[in-house]
Order: structure tokens, then C-alpha cells, then sequence
């Protein structure tokens, strides 16, 4: 199953680069957490898609600037995302 790599890369960089004034309430630890599992995953790596949704839906509630790119990572994890890519 190949996956669409610069999608991935461009989602990242959003994630890590989105500019905010209100820089003080990104959780950088569920951002970096977040990142590694979509690293992990552009590599091939089997990744915990459940802790990856996890994180994603609680960055959707916590960073509003973020939320749609969020929302994207809930989607891509949803379990039927994981049964059509079977």
C-alpha cells in the first residue's frame, strides 16, 4: 500500500510551522507525539492509529488554528479509513 508522501510532509509541516499568536496553548507534547506516529507511519512503520486519533482529536479541542489540519488526521485514522486501506 503506497501512501501519498508529500501529502503526509505538507501535513506535518503544518503541524509544526503553523503560525499563532496564541502560541502558548499548543501542547507541544501531543504535537511531537502526533508527528512522530505520522513519521513513523510515511516510513511504514506500523503505527498506533488509536493513539493517533486520540491525539489528533484532542489537538482539534485544545488549538483551534490547527483544527482542520487536525480534523484531516482524525479522518485519515478513522476505523474506516484503516478498513477501506485493507
Amino acid at each position: 500500500m503506497r501512501r501519498n508522501m508529500g501529502a503526509y510532509i505538507r501535513l506535518y509541516e503544518s503541524m509544526v510551522t503553523h503560525p499563532t499568536r496564541h502560541i502558548m496553548q499548543y501542547r507541544w507534547e501531543e504535537i511531537d507525539q502526533l508527528a512522530e506516529i505520522l513519521e513513523a507511519e510515511v516510513a511504514g512503520h506500523p503505527v498506533d492509529v488509536d493513539r493517533a486519533r486520540e491525539l489528533a482529536e484532542r489537538l482539534v479541542r485544545l488549538c483551534p488554528d490547527i483544527a482542520r489540519t487536525m480534523s484531516r488526521v482524525v479522518e485519515r485514522f478513522a476505523p474506516e479509513a484503516a478498513t477501506a486501506a485493507a
